[in-house]
């Protein structure tokens, strides 16, 4: 992310700007929505780069508005910056993406099954972590 006073963040992904798009969209999901609401709409947005949000948010129409104003304002790149150093603490470069995360240290064997069991794995450690049942 470069920053520069009186000008818009200007935002660098490896897969380009839409990437950078949904980074952010999922920061705001995480912090607009309830957990168990949030994961199964990142994990819906996860499952195919060209999924649309709308379609992902369907179920949760009420939070839509709120998710799309973190997304367009400070919030969003305040989020975008945290979840980029944290990416950057974990491995650098990372080995290939998407890398998924879940525990400290990283372990690249594990992410074979993160892939095919997103869904799953993500709510358990989420849910484990915070003490949401």
């Amino acid at each position: 992310i470069e920053e520069h006073p009186n000008e818009e963040p200007k935002y660098h992904c490896q897969h380009g700007p839409r990437e950078c798009q949904l980074n952010i969209l999922h920061g705001c999901i995480l912090k607009k929505l309830p957990p168990k609401k949030a994961f199964s709409v990142v994990a819906c947005l996860m499952k195919n780069f060209r999924t649309s949000f709308e379609q992902c948010m369907e179920e949760h129409e009420s939070f839509q508005t709120s998710v799309v104003n973190c997304s367009q304002g400070q919030q969003g790149a305040k989020l975008f910056k945290e979840f980029a150093n944290e990416t950057d603490n974990v491995h650098r470069p990372l080995p290939f993406v998407p890398t998924i995360v879940a525990d400290e240290p990283y372990d690249y064997y594990e992410q074979d099954d993160w892939l095919q069991h997103f869904d799953r794995k993500f709510r358990e450690r989420y849910e484990a972590k915070f003490v949401i049942l």
